[in-house]
């Protein structure tokens, strides 16, 4: 047991390193409106995923979100577009294998867990105000099958 579990972790910390190094940076996104770049100051981010029930001690939801420009910072308040309602996250999370660590700041190219009782969808635009739709994400009906 002791051989496996040290043959897991050997490199991982080299690897991650490494694709640091040598990942492109964030790139400009498109939405319907305009193109958004990544320096821009005004946060936008889009919720890419959605997973349940994640902690077996709660019920919760957690809303994976990327960030496309700007800076979040906890505690901020955006309007989620499908709505035009405000959102102001409690939890806000990030990952790396079964550890979640609290985030207190994020930038674009960064992903955030939000943790929600509902009020997020897959495919939301979210934003510091500005009314912006971002595209790209597959929508597939339940009976779909890729090959």
């Amino acid at each position: 047991m002791f051989l496996v579990s040290a043959v897991n972790n050997f490199g991982v910390k080299e690897i991650l390193d490494a694709l640091v190094d040598i990942a492109p940076a964030p790139g400009p996104r498109q939405a319907l409106e305009r193109v958004v770049a990544p320096e821009e100051n005004r946060f936008t981010g889009v919720v890419f995923k959605i997973q349940a029930n994640m902690d077996p001690s709660h019920r919760d939801r957690i809303a994976f979100v990327r960030v496309l420009s700007g800076r979040f910072e906890n505690g901020m308040k955006f309007k989620v577009l499908r709505t035009g309602k405000d959102f102001r996250p409690t939890s806000v999370v990030t990952f790396l294998s079964q550890r979640r660590d609290r985030v207190d700041e994020a930038y674009a190219g960064d992903i955030i867990g939000l943790t929600t009782h509902g009020g997020l969808q897959l495919g939301d635009s979210l934003s510091e105000g500005e009314k912006l739709q971002f595209t790209g994400l597959p929508f597939l009906p339940p009976n779909f099958l890729l090959p």
